[in-house]
């Protein structure tokens, strides 16, 4: 890991490496489950039951600022882990500044996990809570987001949505998404050995998540392979520098930019995957507010349209 020049700031993940090793993640996520998505002085936290796929039942939050007037922006926010650990507090953390800085509900679930629970499972989750969000939403603008594997179920709700006829999100933020199962992309051949995740735990990650199962709509688990992005709303991509996902982030942006979708990469330097874990670092109040300078821009465009 020497070889990588990593922020000073993140020296503390890039001792942190995921263990490729499925027997330990019921373990990882009883430690994980103790961290508790809280109220604080900036957002209020309620908890509901929503409608899963296939009748189940899921835990939902929705996290909104304290003082607010007005109907607030949704977004709805997808948690990264690779399809098989639930939310962590860097993921708490970030739903709460979302709530906060924009500001605007945030509504963020508990989708089931592989590899008990397989594709499609997590994505029709995801789709579910969508459909709930809408109800709670109105007429305000809705974004859709998600980190890592988070922005892949991110990625196949907006799919679903516009194939099934619902509303569309008015804009898409992903953060070091997941969007391609083939793995053959130049980072992914390099990244072999980098902090928090690399190209050996992507191949544990998409045989948690696949097994053998080969989707008709393959666009719905690897959205790299679509033919067709039209309908897709603005879109913002960001990928770390030392991450073996960074390349499948930069194609997912010129697929978008080639079919016509206003699309914004930023690409951070000195960065690895999981940085968001360093929750008090300048290198992501950096990103963060320029998330949030698009974010409003694209939900101020949209309102006057």
């Amino acid at each position: 890991m020497s070889e990588y020049n990593i922020d000073r700031e993140l020296a503390g993940i890039a001792k942190i490496k995921m263990p490729n090793a499925p027997s330990l993640f019921p373990l990882m996520n009883k430690i994980i489950g103790l961290s508790k998505c809280r109220s604080d002085e900036s957002v209020v936290v309620t908890r509901h039951k929503t409608p899963g796929y296939g009748g189940a039942i899921l835990n939902t939050l929705v996290i909104e600022p304290v003082s607010h007037t007005g109907e607030l922006p949704c977004m709805v926010l997808y948690h990264g882990g690779a399809f098989v650990l639930k939310a962590s507090f860097a993921h708490h953390n970030m739903a709460r500044l979302y709530a906060a800085k924009l500001p605007c509900k945030v509504i963020y679930t508990d989708y089931r996990l592989a590899p008990k629970n397989r594709f499609p499972v997590p994505a029709e989750d995801g789709f579910c809570t969508y459909k709930w969000a809408l109800k709670q939403t109105g007429s305000a603008p809705v974004v859709i987001a998600g980190d890592s594997a988070g922005g892949a179920l991110a990625l196949a709700v907006t799919f679903m949505a516009r194939d099934r006829c619902i509303r569309m999100p008015d804009a898409e933020l992903l953060v070091y998404p997941v969007t391609d199962r083939q793995m053959a992309t130049e980072s992914m051949k390099r990244y072999v050995d980098t902090p928090v995740f690399d190209a050996k735990l992507s191949k544990m990650m998409w045989d948690a998540y696949l097994g053998r199962t080969q989707p008709e709509m393959i666009e719905y688990a690897s959205p790299l392979e679509a033919s067709s992005f039209a309908q897709f709303p603005p879109t913002y991509i960001e990928v770390a520098q030392f991450d073996a996902l960074r390349d499948e982030g930069v194609l997912l942006c010129q697929k978008l930019k080639d079919q016509g979708i206003p699309t914004e990469l930023h690409e951070v330097k000195g960065a690895c995957h999981g940085f968001e874990t360093a929750t008090k670092s300048n290198l992501l109040k950096t990103c963060v507010d320029r998330r949030m300078d698009w974010l409003k821009s694209v939900i101020e465009r949209s309102i006057t349209e």
